[in-house]
């Protein structure tokens, strides 16, 4: 049984916010798998900020909410990055610096994030993506479809 299985086991369960956390942090763990050039392209100001705030800390809140249930090598993955998101020093994580994603700090967390995409299954899961999203947002909100 993959993690994407886990994923609709979760759905199945009402455990929206889980499933809501972890589909958040898709896109954010495809950005930081991405090479230097297209991540400069994607983000168009302040990088370190942009990238903190919808990039990294969406791993923590995948942590903070689900991180007691993860599958261990997925657990460990994720600790993993974000150890070394937290680690990134002023140098490779500079507010306003265009070329942070140069640095050679950044290739660990690029392998990393693959690496957790592969676990998580997120081939498995990207199709239904946006209709995961919009479901448990809307269920976390008690919003009726």
């Amino acid at each position: 049984m993959g993690f994407s299985t886990t994923l609709w086991e979760w759905y199945g369960q009402d455990e929206y916010e889980r499933v809501l956390v972890l589909c958040e942090a898709i896109p954010a763990l495809e950005f930081l798998a991405l090479t230097a050039d297209l991540q400069q392209r994607a983000i168009p100001d302040c990088p370190a900020c942009a990238v903190w705030s919808e990039m990294m800390l969406p791993l923590n809140e995948v942590l903070s909410t689900c991180g007691s249930v993860l599958p261990e090598q997925i657990r460990t993955c994720l600790e993993r990055l974000w150890k070394l998101c937290n680690g990134l020093t002023e140098v490779a994580f500079h507010c306003h610096d265009r070329l942070i994603f140069d640095h050679d700090e950044w290739w660990p967390i690029r392998t990393a994030a693959q690496e957790l995409l592969d676990l998580i299954e997120s081939l498995e899961i990207n199709p239904f993506l946006d209709d995961l999203l919009l479901g448990c947002r809307n269920a976390v909100r008690g919003v009726k479809r």
